[in-house]
């Protein structure tokens, strides 16, 4: 009798424990490792592929206008620069600091700083010469009526990298008249005599200051 109570309490020990260690293993399988605890990460956001192109007319900035003082901080740089001035329809051509040349020129038909395609403005910063061109065989519509007019940019184009604007360059003209005016869509004009000796004395990579 004393060996089956003995077996009873045992076998009632072991029952005890077992429950003991099962409920211990189910808490440890709902609370996870800390290895699972940590949130795995989420996918990658796929990369936007609808964003527009910039459109220059319209959201991206033009560029800072040049101070007053353009000019004059010009004067003391070394190698060539062009200095132009809208309100005074003047193109000054300097070397190594000292003035060199002196035009007169045309430029865009609107005042002020550039700031959509197509508004007729010259824009004004610093900026580079990036390519000459010749240009002698090309025609260009003015939308007078005239249809394409022959010689329209006379013998170069001296186009200028201009952040957000193509096409924006100095040239000559068909239209000697037009010198010393607003009349352009947003070049420099000069008198082809005067492009010519300019082309002569200005290089890729000179910079050339446009300030109203």
């Amino acid at each position: 009798m004393k060996r089956v109570k003995a077996a009873l309490f045992v076998l009632t020990v072991l029952l005890v424990a077992f429950g003991i260690f099962t409920q211990v293993f189910k808490k440890s399988e709902r609370q996870g490792s800390p290895d699972e605890s940590i949130p795995k990460e989420s996918p990658a956001a796929p990369a936007s592929d609808d964003i527009s192109s910039l459109q220059p007319d319209r959201t991206l900035t033009p560029p800072a206008q040049i101070s007053p003082k353009g000019p004059s901080e010009g004067r003391g740089r070394r190698g060539t620069l062009v200095v132009i001035n809208k309100s005074s329809y003047s193109l000054v051509l300097y070397k190594d600091g000292a003035m060199l040349k002196k035009y007169r020129i045309a430029v865009g038909r609107n005042s002020g700083n550039k700031m959509r395609v197509g508004d007729m403005r010259t824009p004004e910063g610093e900026f580079p010469i990036v390519q000459i061109q010749n240009a002698s065989s090309w025609t260009h519509d003015f939308g007078d009526g005239k249809g394409q007019i022959k010689g329209a940019y006379g013998p170069y184009f001296i186009r200028l990298g201009t952040p957000g604007w193509t096409g924006i360059g100095i040239h000559g003209t068909h239209a000697p008249t037009s010198i010393g005016t607003k009349v352009t869509e947003g070049c420099i004009r000069l008198n082809n005599r005067d492009l010519l000796e300019l082309r002569s004395m200005v290089s890729i990579g000179d910079r050339v200051i446009i300030e109203n």
